[in-house]
């Protein structure tokens, strides 16, 4: 690779105009196929891109006087690597062509004097390195768009849209695998998974047969459940209404809407009791059955057939609200349960955690309101009552704030503008125009909006800011604001919100974790914390009156700390003895953070490595002004150590959520599997098995698998112990509850989102509210109540719980059924979450046919299977069972 001298060959020039433009766009066909992601080790991997010239137009050499087409194309990962992004480019000479960075995912390909032109029906194929590995196909990014200078950018059609049908298959180990190298030590790592066969699926699924009075009758578990009889209610008979206390009118509302019973015309006395036909919201003082610091969550549940009369008592509204999602829950509609029939019972409940949360990211890709308020739905039925909105991120802004028009006017808008005055990039592979995915932002009445629907469903919202990294769409609305006041010669109010200082160009050169430059806020100008000031100021207005503000979260993630080396502004710090290092500018800029935030009556909120340093212990929780500090504990991948900074923060005294990522990252995949969506970073998968096995109490208990998919053994175990990461909790108590995570680089559409989330969400929740017997045991000794007990809950998901879903037009994440064929052929397949309708096509996928019973295939020569959600409208993926290789293996064994 070097650069190129070559002459050009001036009759191979073409003078571009728009409808050659449209018409190539149009008709290119760009194929980008994973080639090899082991030979490399876990530095690089190898990919190629075909170009095939479908249309008259020629694709021609760069010339002199000439404008040649571009394509820019959005890529996970930082394209060759041992050149990029230090050269300016990488020419692969024997294609003709060059490779770019912009910034961020943001490539661009042009051709070289030396490319030989693509005349109609010409291909061009080239190999090219990448950083780390790419095994799925959601890793490659759409809508990669052609570009001539002076024209309309238009999407070449073949990488449009979702389908990603541009992709090539990860057909071998070389292609699905990610990993293979050799530690210092002389160790192998090798990637173990193997994408599912359908056999291996029937094998992990639960068994069928199951007792229906062996289901959940309440997800998540209530702590006390008592049968009171065989006694029956219908609320469906005889005129049946609601009653409630003066202080649970949202409450009363609330169910009466759910179960379409009137409200009785008069306000309960706490002294009545009422009978007859009443469903009543009573206020009362509970203890709770788990904790007394929980006493506000605390219902009682009472259905009595004799007297007719069904009654939720609880000390606070909260309570009242709980009680009535589990009377909803007792009512839903099942396969053995008529809806609005109430056996006689008792329940007494409190949960297990006071934090029960999900976070959402709408800033990598927009998420409409309307997409929240279906979550915040979902979050309400399984009594969670946290909502953690990352409304910010390098690739976008997504709340007006008033005052600062140019976060929203610049930072929420992403397309082709390589100077990014107008908008971002188009990273994330957003396309060329600024409208779509990777635009939009919610104003200040639509968060209103938000914060109205959540405080109704008893849910506090927690909006994070993200900084002093991940900042760029802030760094580069504010940079536009700061040129455009400058150009008016007001320069007091140019520099008043500036996060970067505009004579400072070294840290261009600082590259996130996701390859973007410009990314972090310099904690060495005031200008950056009057920023912050306004934002939460202005944060604090929109929750007045709905939702009073508690909670601001500043992120404090992956930041790039190199960025400030360099800074006058950083260095003056040093100087001025405000700071002993520029080790210590974290720590000043979180605690700069947390008086502004105290000031404003709140407590602060970040994620773990805003706190704590690799390596290092937590900043002294004593440096912080704020009564409390709230952290989220995500990294926790077993090898890398961290695995224990919960431990080390809660007893430094922060409030601890855990959030790992080897559990609670709804980002990552469901199976190892290439046809499967999501990042996998932190671990290969993570089902919904997964996430309801997470064991909170006993970090160590999780410790199931390394990176490769190998299993940890009882000497790793010893070595994590014997490891200087490992902490003893000494304050369990600051361990206050669980939170998952839908993080969207990846995540384009509402399906997609609500796909990741649902229905992993609802196993979060079973353990966020409820802790399990088998919890307590060894791992070895509770592995048989655990898998019985998910044996119930993954048959009370199909069954009932996502026939709920359903009814609130959500989409949700259906696996592949398990497959086999019997040694005497007959076809026998299961479900994940029995009681979804599974099919079978026997013509390739022209028809589909219920499946019901085991029948008999050797006739065929392979059957298609997949799974449906029970209205029909969506579907697994397709498994391919070949049957001829059942057959030859049985004439083989005889």
């Amino acid at each position: 690779m070097m650069k190129s001298n070559e002459t050009i060959n001036k009759t191979e020039q073409v003078e571009w105009k728009q409808q050659d433009l449209d018409l190539v766009a149009e008709t290119l066909d760009i194929k980008y196929q994973v080639e090899d992601n082991l030979s490399g080790g876990r530095a690089l991997f190898s990919a190629s891109i075909t170009l095939k010239n479908r249309c008259p137009v020629v694709l021609s050499s760069a010339g002199d006087g000439c404008k040649h087409w571009t394509i820019y194309f959005s890529h996970l990962r930082m394209v060759e690597p041992n050149y990029l992004p230090a050269d300016s480019c990488v020419n692969l000479e024997y294609a003709g062509v060059s490779l770019s960075h912009l910034n961020g995912t943001i490539f661009k390909l042009s051709p070289l004097k030396t490319f030989k032109p693509l005349q109609e029906g010409d291909s061009l194929t080239f190999k090219f390195n990448a950083q780390h590995y790419s095994a799925a196909r959601s890793d490659v990014l759409p809508n990669w768009y052609l570009h001539v200078e002076g024209m309309e950018p238009r999407i070449i059609k073949s990488t449009q849209g979702e389908t990603l049908d541009f992709v090539g298959p990860y057909d071998t180990p070389m292609k699905y695998k990610r990993f293979d190298y050799i530690l210092p030590s002389g160790k192998q790592r090798y990637d173990v998974y193997q994408p599912f066969s359908p056999e291996v699926r029937f094998s992990r699924y639960p068994e069928i047969n199951i007792e229906p009075s062996h289901l959940k009758t309440v997800i998540p578990t209530p702590f006390l459940m008592e049968s009171k009889g065989s006694g029956l209610v219908n609320i469906y008979e005889g005129g049946w209404r609601l009653s409630s206390s003066k202080e649970f009118t949202n409450e009363v509302k609330y169910l009466s809407d759910r179960l379409n019973i009137p409200i009785s015309n008069h306000l309960m006395k706490d002294e009545e009791n009422e009978t007859a036909k009443v469903i009543a919201l009573k206020k009362c003082h509970l203890k709770s059955v788990i904790n007394e610091t929980l006493d506000s969550e605390a219902y009682e549940l009472d259905v009595d057939s004799s007297s007719q009369h069904i009654q939720i008592t609880a000390s606070t509204s909260s309570g009242i609200f709980y009680g009535a999602q589990t009377l909803l829950s007792l009512c839903a509609t099942t396969t053995y349960k008529a809806e609005g029939i109430f056996m006689d019972c008792r329940i007494r409940d409190a949960p297990r955690y006071a934090y029960r949360g999900m976070h959402v990211d709408v800033a990598r890709n927009m998420h409409s309101k309307e997409d929240i308020f279906s979550i915040l739905d979902v979050m309400a039925l399984y009594k969670m009552n946290k909502f953690h909105f990352h409304l910010t991120d390098d690739e976008g802004w997504r709340l007006e704030i008033p005052g600062l028009e140019e976060l929203t006017e610049i930072g929420s808008k992403r397309g082709h503008d390589p100077n990014e005055d107008t908008c971002l990039l188009p990273l994330l592979g957003s396309g060329p125009f600024p409208t779509g995915l990777g635009c939009g932002y919610y104003t200040v009445d639509d968060y209103k909006d938000i914060l109205r629907h959540a405080e109704a469903r008893h849910i506090e919202v927690i909006p994070e800011i993200d900084m002093p990294g991940h900042s760029h769409a802030a760094v580069r609305a504010m940079r536009v604001r700061y040129n455009k006041l400058m150009a008016e010669q007001k320069t007091t109010e140019a520099e008043q919100y500036l996060l970067t200082d505009p004579k400072e160009t070294s840290n261009h050169q600082a590259l996130s974790v996701q390859m973007l430059a410009e990314n972090s806020m310099n904690p060495g100008l005031e200008s950056t914390f009057t920023f912050i000031d306004k934002v939460i100021k202005e944060l604090v207005e929109m929750h007045k009156d709905i939702q009073p503000l508690k909670v601001f979260h500043l992120g404090g993630d992956e930041v790039a700390y190199e960025a400030w080396d360099d800074s006058p502004a950083c260095l003056a710090l040093v100087e001025s003895k405000k700071i002993s290092s520029k080790e210590d500018l974290m720590e000043y800029f979180v605690s700069r953070v947390a008086e502004l935030v105290y000031k404003h009556g709140l407590e602060l909120g970040v994620w773990q490595d805003g706190i704590i340093v690799k390596n290092k212990d937590p900043f002294k929780l004593g440096i912080f002004p704020n009564s409390k500090v709230l952290v989220h504990f995500w990294r926790n991948v077993w090898e890398t150590g961290q695995a224990f900074d919960a431990h080390k923060l809660a007893n430094e005294g922060y409030k601890v959520v855990l959030a790992p990522a080897t559990h609670l990252y709804f980002d990552h995949p469901y199976e190892p599997d290439p046809e499967e969506r999501g990042l996998f970073w932190a671990c290969r998968y993570i089902d919904t098995h997964k996430v309801f096995r997470f064991v909170p109490e006993n970090l160590l208990a999780n410790a199931d698998v390394k990176l490769t998919g190998e299993k940890i053994t009882k000497l790793d175990l010893e070595l994590l112990r014997e490891s200087d990461d490992f902490t003893i909790l000494k304050k369990p108590e600051n361990i206050i509850g669980v939170q998952g995570q839908i993080w969207t680089e990846l995540v384009r559409t509402q399906q997609q989102l609500h796909q990741m989330i649902f229905p992993r969400l609802i196993a979060l929740a079973e353990r966020a509210w409820h802790k399990s017997p088998w919890e307590a045991l060894d791992p070895k000794k509770g592995k048989a109540a655990q898998e019985k007990e998910w044996s119930s809950f993954a048959h009370t998901l199909g069954h009932k719980e996502l026939n709920r879903l359903e009814s609130l037009c959500i989409p949700y994440h259906i696996p592949a059924p398990g497959a086999r064929v019997t040694g005497d052929g007959l076809l026998d397949l299961k479900s994940c979450y029995p009681g979804l309708p599974m099919s079978y096509s026997l013509d390739g996928g022209e028809s589909w046919q219920a499946y019901s019973e085991q029948f008999d295939v050797t006739a065929y020569d392979e059957v298609l299977v997949r799974c449906s959600s029970h209205q029909g409208v969506h579907h697994s993926r397709v498994t391919k069972l070949t049957i001829k290789t059942y057959t030859d293996s049985d004439e083989q064994s005889n």
